[in-house]
């Protein structure tokens, strides 16, 4: 008998194989959105297999929304301007965004933590 996480991760595959038949979309771009997002939520421990989902869902789509985004930031990084393809910003944009978004939820619960990073400490 197959995990619930191992069945759930092959059958949003599946569903992401389903999004590149749509007239439009990248397929690489889609496949390296369901990339990213599974990497987040394969290392994510503390979640359970509801939050997962859910997070797997929000991932992929963050992905496929940021891929040009991050891959024109990973460019620009890189020595000489190396051309970075789609699917290479939606995975990095997918494996990231959710774990970033929670960091600054988090932070965000404290404003006094948002302003520390700016403030001189040396007094």
């Amino acid at each position: 008998m197959a995990e619930p996480i191992t069945t759930m991760v092959v059958s949003a595959g599946a569903g992401a194989s389903l999004l590149t038949l749509i007239p439009g979309t990248d397929a690489s771009t889609v496949l390296g959105a369901f990339a990213g997002a599974s990497i987040f939520v394969m290392s994510s421990r503390e979640l359970g297999p509801f939050k997962k989902l859910v997070f797997l869902i929000l991932a992929f789509v963050a992905g496929l929304i940021a891929a040009p985004m991050s891959a024109e930031l990973l460019s620009a990084l890189l020595p000489q301007h190396v051309q970075v393809s789609l699917a290479v910003g939606a995975l990095l944009a997918s494996a990231l965004v959710i774990r970033v978004l929670t960091r600054l939820i988090a932070r965000a619960e404290n404003p006094s933590t948002l302003l520390s990073g700016l403030k001189d400490d040396k007094e």
